[in-house]
């Protein structure tokens, strides 16, 4: 949402600047970008723009959460006159695959995971959870959000280095473990009358220590999979020279310039999958490991991971190690992640396809030859706000 801000605001600028411009020589102004267009190109921006962070906040973020915890399967015996006749049905099984031949009542049902569709997960978190589950978690993660930039802004204004800025991301990243771990909690167990900040893990410190490697490995794979296809993308191709004062951008560069996008998404969506997605399983995992007894999971969820974990009061560590967490994801659940991370992946960038086709017609119908110098003040503004 920051970006947008940032855009409609410049925009706002850019549109004044444009109105009022003129040649040094007062000859009549050239390029002239109408503010009414301006405003229905910033307005359809802004709506996309929201749209997407919806998206990315619902699928990228609580599905796909809930989809790292939720157990593979579940198995359930139901009495047999509450299951629809079926010509030809499988008789009933035990749980040990043997046929049932003492009791006639019953039939043994396995279930798909929740998760494994975008759907049913939407339409079982609204029963759960209401009509406002889009919103699961969201103050906390504000505030995560909120509080990670300030960090980060403090600890690397000192110097204008990107490398500087990637180093403070993954302080800030690790400094805020808890709150991390209070979002996932919030997500994977069932609506609670408590506050967000009173969900908070105690003690702190402790908490603190058991849960912040796993998310320094998370935080560095995050940075690369944000940072490395930024640095591609902009090293070639028109984007390369959008901040050359000399360069004039047609609208032939601009083609060039969404299709190289386009690629950045790609290159992003590949390493998410490859680095991004294993780091954060094993981090989700092993926070879900230490979700307090009097919390139930909103999916089925096995607090035990196969009896890895020990609970504190035995003596044990009260979590899960972080190559066990992701070990005890077994492959079947890997596929159904790989699959929703695709699905999940399609919308989003179908929506910014999207996005794009009524960009450019917009381009063509309002601004013309005007377009290159909107181009360039709109890499600039994102430049910016990245």
């Amino acid at each position: 949402m920051t970006l947008a801000h940032s855009f409609i605001r410049r925009g706002v600028n850019l549109v004044q600047r444009y109105s009022t411009m003129r040649q040094a020589d007062d000859t009549p102004e050239v390029h002239q970008i109408p503010p009414f267009a301006a405003l229905i190109f910033l307005l359809t921006c802004a709506f996309f723009f929201v749209l997407l962070a919806v998206l990315s906040y619902t699928a990228g973020h609580l599905i796909l959460t809930l989809c790292m915890v939720e157990s593979s399967s579940t198995t359930a015996y139901v009495p047999i006159e509450s299951v629809e006749p079926v010509d030809d049905s499988p008789p009933a099984y035990q749980e040990d695959g043997s046929l049932r031949q003492d009791d006639a009542d019953v039939n043994l049902i396995k279930t798909q995971p929740i998760t494994a569709s975008l759907k049913e997960t939407a339409r079982h978190l609204r029963v759960r959870a209401g009509y406002l589950w889009v919103f699961r978690g969201f103050s906390a993660y504000v505030v995560w959000n909120f509080t990670r930039s300030i960090v980060v802004g403090m600890l690397s204004s000192a110097s204008n280095s990107p490398f500087l800025t990637i180093i403070a991301a993954i302080i800030a990243e690790v400094a805020l473990a808890n709150i991390h771990m209070t979002w996932i909690h919030i997500i994977i167990s069932e609506p609670s009358p408590k506050r967000w900040y009173q969900r908070i893990p105690t003690p702190y410190l402790r908490t603190w220590k058991k849960i912040a490697p796993a998310v320094a490995i998370w935080a560095v794979t995050s940075q690369v999979v944000t940072i490395l296809p930024l640095l591609v993308t902009n090293s070639f191709g028109v984007l390369r020279h959008m901040n050359d004062p000399s360069y004039q951008p047609g609208m032939k560069e601009a083609y060039a310039g969404a299709g190289q996008l386009f690629f950045a998404m790609l290159l992003t969506v590949l390493l998410f999958v490859l680095l991004d997605v294993p780091a954060t399983v094993a981090m989700v995992r092993v926070a879900a490991s230490m979700l307090p007894e009097e919390d139930e999971t909103i999916v089925p969820f096995d607090r035990t991971f196969g009896g890895l974990t020990t609970p504190e009061i035995i003596g044990g560590q009260g979590k899960i190690g972080i190559v066990e967490a992701w070990r005890s994801f077994n492959w079947e659940c890997r596929r159904r992640l790989l699959k929703t991370v695709v699905k999940v992946a399609a919308l989003i960038m179908a929506t910014w396809l999207l996005f794009s086709i009524v960009a450019m017609i917009e381009a063509h119908t309002l601004f013309g030859p005007a377009f290159g110098e909107m181009m360039k003040s709109m890499h600039g503004i994102a430049n910016r706000g990245s």
